[in-house]
């Protein structure tokens, strides 16, 4: 018998979370949400926590130590993020056994305040792009010795193009091979030269950041992260504004905050839309490479119509 994926109950949770990490208080756990890893809300003496259960079918642990060592970094940075918790250990990561094999646990920091509303407004949008901005300007001199995937094109698109296939009918992948084409005749002219390349979190969006009322935003969920051109990290978050025209004013609002801290180049500024469908290609594919856990009756034919329908809306704004 093999397992994909187990959850772990709250009772273990509060075993694994009291014995490995400095709790002097009565600890109390419940499962929080699931995304694509396992959440659990830790609550100490009026202090909230996450404790997240890597899925070891989906990250390696030197894709996991990647990410905490970017968020330990970017905490000494004074940037915005729910860093890790080192264990009694002075460790940032703790083993857990499971029935599908060794899974990875790491306490993280609760991020203060709420998320926005699916209404995202103009200031929210403005804030979240000077935040924005501040993590790429501070994660400027990160090194790690952890590798993982460059967010860059081969990476984005063709991969992604392999895993998506066996979901579309000829027609679709025949369309899609037509838009890499597009994509890389108009972003292939991009270079450390003339765009910012750096750490991106890989997944801006209302989700993963909160805002409290002193209007701080706090950044978690740094699953995606890692080194591409910033104009991707942009675009992943403008192209769900790009297809209505009353978000216009929000994604101008999240542009002008971004350049409050940090300036887009032309180039950049010319990119940016097509990194925008860059995106899409690849959420696609994180749902395909997910479907044993998503289930193939979300992914059916509908999903996928849908999703390059946002293409093709995509590309007739850029006519």
């Amino acid at each position: 018998m093999k397992f994909i994926y187990s959850q772990l109950s709250s009772d273990s949770i509060l075993d694994i979370v009291s014995t490995q990490y400095e709790f002097k208080t009565p600890i109390s756990t419940k499962f929080y949400v699931l995304g694509l890893h396992e959440n659990h809300l830790i609550e100490c003496d009026k202090t909230k926590y996450i404790f997240r259960v890597y899925r070891n079918n989906w990250r390696t642990e030197e894709e996991i130590l990647f990410e905490v060592n970017l968020l330990s970094y970017l905490e000494k940075t004074s940037s915005n993020v729910a860093a890790p918790i080192l264990t009694k250990n002075n460790e940032l990561i703790t083993y857990i056994k499971a029935p599908e094999g060794i899974r990875i646990g790491v306490l993280f920091h609760y991020a203060d305040g709420l998320p926005p509303s699916s209404d995202i407004s103009c200031n929210e949008c403005n804030l979240l792009g000077a935040s924005v901005a501040n993590i790429h300007k501070n994660s400027d001199n990160f090194k790690t010795k952890y590798k993982r995937n460059n967010l860059e094109l081969p990476f984005l698109v063709d991969h992604s193009l392999v895993l998506i296939k066996p979901f579309l009918n000829s027609n679709q992948i025949e369309y899609l091979k037509q838009i890499r084409e597009v994509i890389y005749l108009n972003i292939s002219n991009l270079t450390p030269d003339n765009a910012d390349f750096g750490i991106c979190t890989g997944d801006i969006n209302r989700t993963n950041f909160h805002i409290n009322k002193n209007n701080k935003i706090t950044h978690f969920d740094f699953d995606q992260c890692g080194y591409g051109f910033r104009a991707f990290e942009i675009g992943k978050f403008t192209g769900g504004l790009r297809n209505n025209a009353q978000n216009h004013e929000k994604l101008l609002s999240f542009i002008d905050g971004y350049e409050s801290v940090r300036r887009i180049s032309e180039e950049e500024k010319a990119a940016i839309p097509y990194f925008e469908i860059v995106a899409i290609i690849w959420v696609m594919s994180i749902h395909a490479s997910n479907v044993d856990k998503i289930g193939y009756q979300y992914l059916d034919e509908f999903f996928w119509k849908k999703r390059i329908g946002s293409i093709e809306n995509h590309m007739v704004n850029l006519v």
